[in-house]
């Protein structure tokens, strides 16, 4: 079972913010009121609607049934980001052309994948995986070149340069009128996690009653009504429950069920890398200074080995 699926999105009246009363290009000086329009060296921020979006998705997703031991699923996706919102504050109070670009969200290949498999002796393994490319980063000089009171300027091109992370590659102090390096005109590490648990659940107690009423509600002849059921009240609830099905505690026809898993995140050990430092100013300017966080890793460490426990009735 494959689908693709295209789609087109346009964003305008996006959200942002401008120093409406900041020097008037090409003057820079903060301190003449005489070069800002409303005569004083005040900033004044105001909320504006003028941003524009243009985002393309390309979405291939894909699931996979075999009878109750094998579910498989997932999904690819292409996509592109353009806008002039990005960062909240314009570069240039003046010119929001000047920071249309790719945003930090113009993440452009995203894979995931996941399932569970029944093994024997009741054990379930359930893959998780994740994939990325790198999210974009802004380039800046670290200096306030406009009077503007941002420091989210950014440099120009020197000349021509073979490994854009080299600071030999920017002007850090570009005249007003010199075209600045696009801006996210940097792309951070991919981001990649293999993520495995490995489960397996004991039942024990009297069988599971009837669907329709509390279990054991027949105790002598006879069948209650209505037979006994597959399980009342379980935690899996079958292949179609979705996430709760494969990665939640699971189920047998007994009354009560004791799950143990082994839960490894980020199995492969694999050094998912923050975005790099894009301020010129920094002497650790195009590196990773910390690890990625969210579904890849935490501020401890790369990879995470959990031992779990659940129990249900």
């Amino acid at each position: 079972n494959v689908s693709v699926s295209y789609l087109n999105s346009r964003g305008f009246n996006q959200l942002l913010t401008r120093n409406i009363n900041a020097p008037i290009p090409p003057a820079t000086d903060p301190n003449d009121p005489t070069l800002r329009p409303f005569g004083t060296i005040e900033n004044i921020y105001q909320y504006t609607s003028e941003g524009i979006l243009r985002q393309n998705q390309m979405i291939v997703s894909s699931n996979i049934r075999a009878g109750g031991k094998l579910t498989l699923y997932g999904f690819y996706t292409l996509n592109y980001v353009k806008a002039n919102t990005s960062g909240g504050f314009p570069s240039n109070q003046y010119n929001l052309d000047q920071d249309y670009g790719r945003t930090t969200y113009d993440i452009r290949h995203r894979v995931f994948f996941g399932g569970s498999i029944s093994g024997p002796y009741g054990f379930r393994l359930s893959p998780f995986l994740i994939a990325t490319s790198g999210v974009p980063y802004n380039v800046t000089v670290g200096q306030d070149l406009n009077g503007d009171s941002l420091y989210n300027d950014r440099p120009s091109f020197s000349g021509e340069c073979s490994q854009p992370t080299d600071p030999l590659c920017y002007n850090k102090t570009p005249a007003p009128t010199d075209p600045r390096v696009p801006i996210n005109y940097l792309t951070g590490p991919t981001q990649f996690t293999l993520n495995l648990r490995l489960s397996k659940t004991f039942g024990f107690g009297r069988e599971a009653g009837p669907a329709n009423g509390p279990a054991g509600a027949t105790q002598g002849g006879g069948p209650g009504g209505g037979g006994h059921g597959h399980g009342g009240g379980g935690f899996g609830r079958g292949p179609g429950a979705g996430m709760g099905a494969i990665f939640g505690p699971g189920t047998t026809n007994r009354r009560y069920n004791l799950t143990l898993s082994v839960n490894a995140r980020n199995v492969l050990n694999y050094e998912n890398l923050a975005s790099p430092i894009g301020n010129l100013n920094s002497p650790n300017f195009g590196r990773s200074i910390d690890l990625a966080k969210g579904p890849f890793s935490s501020s401890a460490a790369s990879r995470k080995i959990e031992l779990q426990a659940a129990f249900s009735f």
